[in-house]
């Protein structure tokens, strides 16, 4: 069994923001954690197909997305799970006649109604894709696209909350608090699952595991590892349960935590 140090990075809010990207002192303790034989692992709500140049080149020895949906070590892929396309039939309709705009999220593209204007000024990625990856995004197909997790935007609030006892028969919901926008992964699936794979591929014990995050996908995993650490910037919800807490993104807030752990 490994005594090695292994430490999960969320991506947005934890390690880069979108426009701004990454801390300098954050990408030296990533390289630093590295170069003291730690295993450093990016575990993101992000599917493949919306992980950008900018993150991939963060100092880094495999990848947990689409929030545990997939889990890659070096060239091993350990888990590819994607939703039952007769779910997805069954949910996409449904969400979008009570108000939502609707992402499909996989490892190969997103899929979301392309005509919607209005819809992608409010999902950045999305916009992104369109702009400079457009084989990445394609018409929404419930029938045949491969998705591993759904994000939906709300219009209308009272509208979804009817929706949800179903939705949670089916799906886990991260909701976010100050904005109205709920991701959806498969039942019994969670970035804590996936690094739970990972352990035991490696066969690294819990007592040497460390999460940093700041959203509500990132709750399971901050109570599954030992050392589960909020950011300064996180959620209020995420505040409130995570063990340890550190300095925001922009406080320098991962290079000060791995200094007060002994990790660099």
């Amino acid at each position: 069994m490994s005594e090695k140090k292994i430490v999960f990075f969320d991506i947005d809010g934890t390690i880069y923001e979108f426009g701004k990207g990454t801390p300098e002192s954050t990408r030296e303790a990533m390289q630093k954690l590295r170069e003291n034989g730690h295993i450093v692992i990016i575990c993101t709500g992000r599917p493949v197909s919306s992980l950008f140049p900018e993150v991939l080149s963060l100092p880094h020895d495999g990848i947990i997305s689409g929030a545990g949906t997939r889990v890659e070590f070096g060239d091993k892929v350990l888990r590819n799970e994607l939703l039952p396309n007769e779910l997805l039939m069954q949910t996409v309709p449904r969400l979008e006649k009570n108000g939502c705009w609707v992402v499909l999220e996989g490892p190969e593209y997103l899929s979301c109604r392309l005509e919607d204007a209005q819809g992608r000024e409010f999902f950045r990625i999305v916009k992104r894709l369109q702009e400079e990856y457009p084989e990445r995004l394609k018409e929404i197909d419930p029938m045949n696209d491969r998705a591993c997790k759904i994000t939906v935007r709300i219009s209308d609030m009272e509208a979804f909350e009817k929706l949800v006892p179903e939705l949670s028969r089916a799906f886990e919901l991260a909701r976010y608090e100050a904005q109205p926008y709920t991701e959806m992964m498969p039942k019994g699936i969670s970035k804590a699952d996936g690094i739970r794979i990972l352990l035991e591929e490696l066969e690294i014990p819990l007592k040497n595991t460390y999460a940093f995050g700041d959203g509500p996908n990132d709750v399971e995993m901050l109570e599954y590892v030992e050392y589960g650490t909020a950011m300064g910037n996180a959620e209020k919800q995420v505040l409130e349960m995570a063990p340890y807490r550190t300095e925001g993104m922009w406080e320098d807030g991962i290079y000060h935590a791995l200094r007060r752990y002994g990790l660099i």
